[in-house]
């Protein structure tokens, strides 16, 4: 019988399907290896080009074996589904048959020549859906999760021919008229792609084409700016042709007349007669997808309303402005409503709220509460958008007319014209009555707004001229928040250009803006205290608060921060991050440094203690990693070695015997023979040292450590684990353990999916590692061993461990070790400390400048 027929994804994360069967293609090393056969189908590989494709320089001395263990697994995998001669061998090295196998990717070049030779043709419309049906043969980035050389190199190239279809199949939707369309898709592709010369090519054709000249001109002037900086190079001649054609108004150089731009109406701006064009607009950036999905409602021919979510400073204001222009170049009658504060009585005639005078006046005995100017100018924009087509209303501070709600869901809006498009902005979404109202079923679009990227970030601290030399500490300040972004640029640039105010005093100004905006007033200097720790803490729970600010009200504290708009709820306490984290952070510093060191050891010793002694669950652990990261964030290393995000979904589990082989398994694969002879020894031996973290929902085993507490180790555990015995050597010359003593040995340290970079799972070692070092009793030494000792050395420097350096001969591994007896727990956790608390991290800081203290 013939075999199934089957095909290989790769354009995505690797996969192989057999009839209706997904085949499970095992670790991503194994995966590296049968991707390695699948791109050199037709052609024998030499088990030295898998090694050095899967490893490079740093393959393990098992390397071959491995390899050879991998090309078993994988014949077994085939044979279990009728293909048991697809990989053929000869002497050192492997085929796979290119006849029996569909690949993604070569159907995905196959369309693509389809599509150029429709376009040669003529036949466009046949062209764009031939690339449309290429593109969708996607499903992430290519060979997504196979590690090594060889897979990254074909990723590369892989990823290059995607990107080039999508050129083209935007080419052509130019040819066919999509110029809105194309523009509003182009910016995003140029976040992940910004020097691609052809992406802004596209993008400038189409503004101009879209009758956006001004817009096009901006966007080449940035790209100039771009070029040069980054690579000391000006546009090349195909973009300078073009940015010529636009300047001079002449057709563009594909030699189709660009269309007459329509007349643009007056924008009536925040209700006055205006130009949309503000200088605000031209320096915009990101918000791409809020961008787009306003334009998709724009194109609807019902009503829609778009509701712009996030927290002060985080730019609403700006994106509606943004908005604003968008509607207008798209000739659209526009309406701009901004926050009501800004016209609602403001001297001695206001009331404290800021409700005018006078709500409670009488007549015959009942209320009279005057007219609310918003509704006023709202009735008065009905009036002037009536008869339209698809008009814009946008209303700012949507927090500010919570009485007016009502009436603007149940009765305004539903007077508009039909094509209105409604874009409300404020600090929360819809409330419940809008999303049950069947009226408005499919009609709502909610974004909420991000911090900007750091790319975009970027991109706005040069539009608005702050030097080089300073954008990097500003955006680590700022962390992506537009409002102070925006603060600190202008205060940067004015710097730069005058030299006054100082570095010191220029930080000082742009935090007290920021708390100005973000955080406010505080009831009482206990509330700001806890408001100081919650941003200084990772997660603040009732536990820390009231080990730091003692007193009985830890409950109300906590609730009260509960509360606050810009504080987050997660799972293991509240948080606060980002710009109003660092602002709080460098007020107090400056203010009361004294008070500031009372706050971080308080919260260093509590963090230290219970919650890391009690964190024998993954979970616990990762949130204990990140806050010890967070407090020691001025140190410049923990950091890089911590998850800053993500969770696995993972649980701990003692070892049974049952579970042997499938330990013994992974450490095979992971690390090599002689690894998985270790872990065999010692399952054998001492099973309770070994923990296992497994998926809580499949139960598969992700990862495990072994944690092995020596006094006096046998002979034969000595000869039968080479590293062990190396250890006990290192032991017996530095220090004699006393009677109670003990050494503590982190043997296995096993997770594959994570041996190159710092992980969840790794925060977990570490939290489970960092918990015996300061509190297992009679630990008179530690060792650990890794396999990758290059990536870890900086990690294992900074805290206090020192490699033994006549290890290694006989294995690939680092050991690092640690005499708790001479630098005991007490006095080893505080190495650090003054580092935490004063290493210079400072806003307006060249980056070259490091020293505390330098002006």
């Amino acid at each position: 019988m013939l075999p199934p027929p089957c095909r290989f994804t790769i354009l995505g994360p690797p996969g192989l399907d057999c009839g209706d069967a997904r085949l499970d293609l095992g670790t991503p090393q194994q995966q590296a290896v049968l991707m390695l056969l699948l791109a050199n189908s037709g052609s024998f590989v030499r088990i030295s080009e898998v090694i050095d494709g899967l490893w490079g320089e740093h393959a393990p001395a098992t390397g071959e074996a491995v390899v050879r263990t991998y090309i078993s697994r994988i014949r077994r995998l085939l044979s279990a589904h009728g293909l048991d001669a697809v990989i053929s061998s000869r002497s050192g090295g492997y085929m796979l048959d290119p006849e029996t196998f569909a690949v993604d990717a070569v159907e995905f070049a196959d369309l693509l020549e389809a599509a150029r030779q429709e376009r040669e043709g003529g036949h466009v419309p046949a062209a764009v859906k031939l690339l449309e049906q290429a593109l969708a043969l996607w499903t992430g980035t290519a060979l997504a999760g196979v590690p090594g050389e060889a897979a990254e190199r074909e990723r590369f190239r892989l990823e290059r021919l995607r990107l080039v279809a999508v050129q083209e199949l935007l080419r052509l939707r130019l040819e066919r008229g999509e110029h809105a369309e194309v523009a509003a898709e182009v910016p995003l592709l140029i976040e992940r792609n910004r020097l691609e010369e052809p992406l802004y090519e596209i993008y400038l054709l189409a503004l101009y084409r879209g009758g956006r000249r001004a817009e096009a001109l901006e966007v080449y002037r940035m790209v100039y700016d771009l070029l040069g900086k980054e690579l000391g190079v000006s546009p090349g001649p195909r973009l300078r042709a073009v940015h010529d054609r636009i300047l001079r108004a002449e057709a563009d150089p594909v030699d189709e007349p660009a269309p007459p731009a329509s007349p643009v109406r007056p924008a009536l701006w925040a209700g006055r007669p205006g130009s949309w064009e503000q200088p605000a607009t031209a320096r915009f950036v990101g918000r791409v997808a809020e961008r787009a999905a306003f334009l998709d409602l724009l194109r609807q021919s019902r009503p829609g309303v778009l509701f712009v979510r996030g927290p002060a400073g985080i730019g609403k204001s700006a994106l509606l402005n943004r908005l604003a222009a968008d509607a207008a170049a798209e000739d659209r009658q526009v309406r701009h409503l901004p926050a009501p504060a800004e016209t609602r009585p403001t001297g001695p005639d206001a009331s404290a709220g800021g409700r005018p005078a006078g709500l409670d006046a009488s007549a015959g005995g009942r209320s009279i509460r005057p007219p609310h100017p918003s509704r006023e100018r709202l009735e008065r924009f009905a009036e002037e958008l009536a008869g339209a087509a698809g008009p814009v209303l946008l209303i700012d501070a949507f927090e500010e007319l919570a009485e007016l709600e009502p009436w603007l869901r149940d009765d305004y809006l539903r007077r508009l014209p039909a094509d209105t498009v409604v874009v409300v902005a404020g600090r929360s979404g819809p409330s419940a009555a809008w999303l049950t109202d069947p009226a408005w079923s499919g009609a709502i679009v909610i974004r909420h707004l991000e911090p900007l990227t750091a790319v975009e970030s970027a991109a706005l601290l040069e539009a608005r001229g702050v030097e080089p030399g300073l954008r990097g500490s500003i955006a680590d300040f700022a962390a992506g928040h537009p409002f102070a972004l925006s603060l600190a640029a202008e205060v940067g640039r004015s710097m730069s250009a005058t030299g006054q105010p100082s570095r010191r005093e220029a930080a000082r100004h742009v935090v007290d803006g920021v708390l100005a905006l973000l955080a406010g007033d505080v009831p009482s200097d206990l509330h700001r205290w806890a408001l100081h720790v919650c941003a200084h803490a990772r997660h603040t729970t009732e536990d820390l608060l009231a080990a730091v600010l003692p007193g009985g009200r830890a409950a109300e504290l906590f609730d009260w921060l509960r509360a606050r708009p810009y504080v987050e709820t997660a799972a293991r306490g509240l948080e606060v991050g980002g710009v109003l984290s660092e602002a709080l952070d460098h007020h107090l510093r400056w203010r009361d440094p004294a008070g500031y060191e009372r706050m971080h050891r308080a919260i260093r010793h509590h963090v230290l203690d219970e919650p890391l002694r009690g964190a024998r669950d993954p979970h616990a652990g990762v949130a204990v990693m990140r806050t010890i990261s967070r407090l020691r964030g001025r140190g410049g290393v923990l950091g890089r070695y911590v998850s800053q995000v993500g969770e696995e979904d993972v649980r701990a589990c003692g070892l049974t015997p049952a579970d042997h082989g499938e330990v013994v398994a992974m450490a095979r694969e992971s690390q090599g023979e002689v690894a998985a002879g270790t872990v065999r020894f010692w399952l054998e031996r001492r099973p309770e040292a070994f923990t296992l973290l497994r998926s809580r929902g499949s139960g598969r085993l992700r990862a495990f450590m072994s944690w092995l507490t020596l006094r006096r180790p046998e002979q034969e555990e000595l000869d039968a684990d080479p590293v062990v015995g190396e250890i006990w050597h290192d032991v017996s010359r530095r220090t004699a353990l006393p009677p109670d003593g003990h050494v503590g040995i982190a043997r296995h340290l096993i997770c594959p999916a994570y041996e190159a970079k710092p992980s969840p799972i790794t925060d977990v070692f570490q939290a489970w590692m960092l918990r015996r070092w300061l509190h297992e009793p009679g630990l008179a030494a530690s060792y650990l061993i890794v396999a990758n000792g290059p990536l870890w050395r900086p990690l294992m420097e900074y805290l206090g461990q020192y490699e033994l350096t006549h290890a290694g001969a006989g294995h690939p591994y680092a050991i690092f070790g640690h005499d708790w007896l001479a630098d005991p727990p007490q006095v080893w956790r505080d190495h650090h400390l003054d580092e935490e608390l004063w290493a210079e991290r400072g806003l307006f800081m060249p980056q070259e400048v490091s020293r505390a203290g330098q002006d």
